[in-house]
Parts: structure tokens; C-alpha cells; sequence
């Protein structure tokens, strides 16, 4: 078999997984976050753009939707009827919050349409210094509510983001707390703090071809197309707007975008750069992941 032909076999109709970033913006400034090297990001999807989409990708239940990247998807202000838009037209669901906004009026919905909530935090002891202005023991009191509100019905994750600077400790402590709340404990290592987004401070040496391109397609709030969710604000890989999703996941921009994977000869600007790479799906092979038993 060509490598041609065998790129075409191992790209899907249509993407294993499709991220819609809901909003771009953010009420919280977090120090490590990768917004600091992009300005303007003040975004919120039109309606009308989400349901554009979902209409298309509803054909393929089986794709895993994800509702948020670069803001806090709570921000906007039709969130709560995008979740019941969406609700029981896919197997799996999920979205990552800061849980700032996250309020009783918002469990019905969330419960009734997600399949999995993330919650971003942060090691009580750094929480209030790297999460600005968030108050710890204000989110940590919604999360509760939450989870006892929810009783199990959706998955839930507790995350927090390892430093230079954070203790051992703090990390184990962080999962003491939350290891019995939630089913599934993770630590991310601190990515693109030079700028260069999914670099890792030590990146990985043997570098391996990427399935992102072959599995998942991010769409930004504006309706551009980017690689994944370590693309920031790379080159447009299509136009929602103006496009079907299919168009732009078997368009030539694409399809060279996966050449250059499949052979490990990387010229893309995003791809070229990034550390955070994952050789097999659903496992990125960094930080700390650990799963209620």
C-alpha cells in the first residue's frame, strides 16, 4: 500500500473528536496561561454558528463533542440553551470550566447534556496567587454543590498545572483532596511559557507522528479551523462560516498536514514547535493521570 493511500485509510469520514470553542474570552488571568501571548481574545460563537455545526456533526453520534478551549465557556451568555441544543445527540459530551461561574441555576443543564466536567484549579496553597482574582474556598464550595447535585451521573475530573515552582507536596495534597470528590485526578505540566505553544520545558527526544490530525478538529469561537488544542492562533485550516466540517477535514491543507506526521517530516509552524504531541489517543504521555478505581 502507497503512503498515500494508507494516509486516506487511517483519516476517519469525519473527526473521532471535534472541539467548539464556545468563547475565547476569560474572566480570570492565570499565569500560565497561553493567552498572555495572544491579544484579543474576546470572542463569543454566534448561536446560530453552533447550531450550524452541530446540525452537520450529529450525523456521526459517535463523535466526542468538547465545548471549550482558549476561554470559560460559562461566560456566554446562551450557554445553559447551547447545552440543551446539544443534549442527547452524541455519546460523549464534555467540557472543562473554572468553575468560578458555576452556580445552581447551571446543574440541571449541565447534568441533563455533558457527559464529562473538568474542573481547572490549582494546589490550595498556590490557588489564589496563579488563579487571579479566583477565591479558593468560593469554587471549591460550588464544585461541591455540584458534586453532590450530580450524584455520579456525569464523569468529573479535578485538574491542576505543575510548575517549576510547585512542590512535590502540593501536588500530592492536591490529590489527596480530590482523588474521593471526583473520578479522575490530573496534573498537566506547564506548557508554551515561551511562547511557543505546547512546548514543554523538557521536551520529549524521540519524537513520534502526532494522531491529532487524524482524529480531531478544533473549531474556534470566530469559526476558523484550527489543528487541535494546542493551536492557539495558527493559520486557519478552514472557515466554518463558509465550509462544511467535512470540507475542511479532507481539504489539501489538511491532508498534508497528516503527509507530514505520517512521514516525521514536519514544516508546519504549529506542529513543528510542540512538545505535547500524542502518539496514541486519549493518552498524551505527560504529566499525571489518575483514575478512581
Amino acid at each position: 500500500m502507497s503512503k498515500k493511500s494508507e494516509e486516506i485509510r487511517l483519516t476517519p469520514d469525519f473527526p473521532h473528536r471535534l472541539e467548539i470553542e464556545l468563547v475565547s474570552d476569560c474572566n480570570l488571568r492565570c499565569k500560565y496561561c497561553p493567552r498572555h501571548y495572544i491579544s484579543n481574545l474576546k470572542g463569543y460563537i454566534k448561536f446560530e454558528l453552533f447550531e450550524k455545526i452541530v446540525d452537520e456533526a450529529c450525523r456521526y453520534p459517535e463523535t466526542v463533542m468538547v465545548l471549550h478551549r482558549r476561554g470559560e465557556s460559562m461566560l456566554h451568555p446562551q450557554f445553559k440553551d447551547m447545552l440543551y441544543y446539544i443534549a442527547g445527540k452524541f455519546k460523549e459530551v464534555q467540557m472543562a470550566t473554572n468553575a468560578t461561574l458555576l452556580n445552581e441555576n447551571k446543574f440541571r443543564p449541565i447534568v441533563d447534556s455533558l457527559t464529562f466536567l473538568s474542573f481547572s484549579l490549582d494546589a490550595k496553597e498556590t490557588y489564589e496567587q496563579t488563579r487571579i482574582p479566583a477565591n479558593y474556598h468560593k469554587v471549591e464550595e460550588k464544585i461541591l454543590k455540584f458534586l453532590k447535585f450530580n450524584g455520579g451521573r456525569i464523569k468529573t475530573q479535578a485538574s491542576m498545572v505543575k510548575t517549576d515552582n510547585t512542590p512535590i507536596e502540593y501536588c500530592e495534597n492536591f490529590k489527596n483532596t480530590w482523588r474521593n470528590r471526583v473520578d479522575r485526578v490530573r496534573i498537566y505540566e506547564e506548557h508554551s511559557r515561551d511562547g511557543k505553544f505546547g512546548a514543554l520545558k523538557n521536551p520529549r527526544k524521540i519524537r513520534k507522528p502526532c494522531v491529532m490530525p487524524f482524529y480531531e478538529l478544533l473549531i474556534y469561537d470566530s469559526g476558523s479551523v484550527g489543528r487541535c488544542n494546542h493551536d492557539w492562533n495558527g493559520d486557519s485550516m478552514g472557515d466554518v462560516n463558509s465550509e462544511t466540517i467535512s470540507e475542511i477535514w479532507h481539504n489539501n491543507k489538511y491532508n498534508n498536514l497528516r503527509k507530514q506526521h505520517h512521514i516525521l517530516d514536519l514544516n508546519d509552524p504549529v506542529c513543528m514547535n510542540c512538545d505535547s504531541w500524542y502518539p496514541e489517543m486519549g493518552n498524551q504521555g505527560t504529566g499525571e493521570v489518575e483514575e478512581k478505581i
